[in-house]
Order: C-alpha cells, then structure tokens, then sequence
C-alpha cells in the first residue's frame, strides 16, 4: 500500500484551522482596513503560493521534469520570496527558507521522478510552514478581535481541500509512472473521501451563495469543472491522467480563490 508523509497533518490543519485563515473577509466593515485584517491576507497569500509552488513541483516530477512546470514553481517561489520579506516574521521565514530549499534541492530517480526522500522532506516542510502560517493567523485573529463567518470558512477550505487531494494524486502518479514507492510515516489519506467531501461542500456553497452573483458565477463554473474531474480522484487506480488533474486543480482553485476574494 502506497502511503504519504505529512499529507493527513496537512488535511488536518485545514479542518481545524481554517477559520483563522478565513478571518479577514468576514470582519465587520469597521476593522476591514485594521493591521490584523492586512497581516491575515497577507499570511493567507502566503499560504496559497506554498501549495501553488508545492503543486507544480509535483507536476514537474511527474510529467517528465516538464520545463514549464518548474517556471511555475520558480515564478511562486519568487513571490514568496517578496511576501516573506513583507511580514517580516521570525517564525515563518527560516519555515519558507526550508521548504524553498527542499522543492529546488530534490533528487530524481532514474526513472526521472522525484525520490523519496526529496518527496518526504517537501511534505514535511510545507506541513510545518503551513501550520506556522495557521498559528500566526490565529495570533492576528485574536489581537484583532477579527470576526469569523462559517461559509465563508468553507469556501476557502475548498481550495485548501483541492490542494492537498491534487497533492496526494500526483504523488501517487510518480509510483504509478515507475518511481519509488514513497514510504509513509503517518495514516494514509484516502483521497476518495476527500472528494466526496469537496462534492458535499460543494453543493452546500452552491445553495447558500445563490443570489451572491460574484461567488454563485464562480462557483457554477467549479462545479462544472468538477463535474468532469471528480471520478479521476475517486478512481485513481483506473485512469491516472496528471496532467489532466494538475491542469484542473489549477483552475478550480484559482475561480476558488477568486470568490472568496470577492467577498473581502
């Protein structure tokens, strides 16, 4: 059985977590401009860039070391980069530093997928800056007195939802394509399950946000887009098709990424 460091912590971050990263829209219009408010959006960017980078290395990896791929992963690097600069935080610049370095130091098998250990150690970095991320917003969030909103919350757990499924399917693609078994040290996520709750939220966003034209647009075109990828993700040892995901994944979470922004 193939299994995935750190992937479950990520999925666990993002349900318990995702409230503080959802704070700022849903702040009452009086704190909207407040520094909590700017710091928020500016670790919750962060943290969008980092799966956005983590994603294109794993399509790097698994469609042939695929030269625009990593332009994709060097082009968010580099944004972060400026972001962390932004913040000037203690606790999240030496946690982008290590996962900056794991994504450019991988190593490759001789199949020309990522090995093991390159895989394991960008897991584990994204995990760690992405729950550093999670702790700083929460600081803000309370120093702030920032509000939150439940659908709100979800909307931007689908994106975060969408990452770490894409994750784990790419990853699963570079032993389905001939690379290294990547061993786990932690409980396999099951990606099915995690598509069957992307559809249930899905529906529940689509009903509540009907008559807000800027999401119910976005959303209707996730769905349809959903609509056409969801059985990759249930199916997964059936038809394995990367490119297809990575192209997908990248579409709905930047319509994702749009709504709720959108709403702030």
């Amino acid at each position: 059985m193939r299994r995935f460091l750190n992937t479950a912590t990520l999925c666990s971050l993002m349900l318990s977590g995702v409230a503080a990263s959802t704070a700022a829209m849903a702040a009452p219009a009086a704190t909207a401009a407040s520094p909590q408010v700017q710091t928020i959006r500016t670790l919750q960017h962060l943290e969008t860039i980092s799966y956005k980078a983590g994603t294109a290395f794993y399509l790097y990896s698994v469609l042939n070391r695929d030269p625009q791929e990593y332009k994709k992963m060097q082009a968010q690097i580099s944004a972060g980069d400026g972001v962390v600069q932004k913040l000037g935080n203690n606790a999240i610049s030496p946690k982008w530093n290590d996962f900056k370095h794991s994504l450019t130091a991988a190593k490759f098998t001789t199949e020309g997928v990522a090995d093991n250990t390159s895989i394991n150690a960008i897991d584990g970095a994204l995990s760690s800056l992405t729950q550093t991320i999670r702790t700083s917003e929460t600081e803000q969030k309370l120093a702030g007195k920032v509000s939150t909103d439940k659908m709100a919350d979800m909307l931007y757990e689908q994106y975060v939802l969408m990452e770490v499924m894409t994750a784990a399917y790419l990853r699963k693609s570079a032993d389905y394509f001939g690379g290294s078994i990547v061993a786990s040290q932690g409980p396999e996520v099951e990606i099915d399950l995690l598509a069957d709750k992307f559809s249930q939220q899905l529906l529940q966003l689509n009903r509540y946000y009907a008559k807000t034209p800027q999401v119910a647009q976005s959303l209707k075109e996730i769905t349809t887009k959903w609509t056409f990828i969801k059985n990759s993700f249930k199916n997964f040892n059936k038809d394995n098709v990367p490119f297809i995901v990575g192209r997908y994944n990248e579409q709905i979470t930047e319509k994702l990424l749009a709504a709720h922004e959108s709403l702030m």
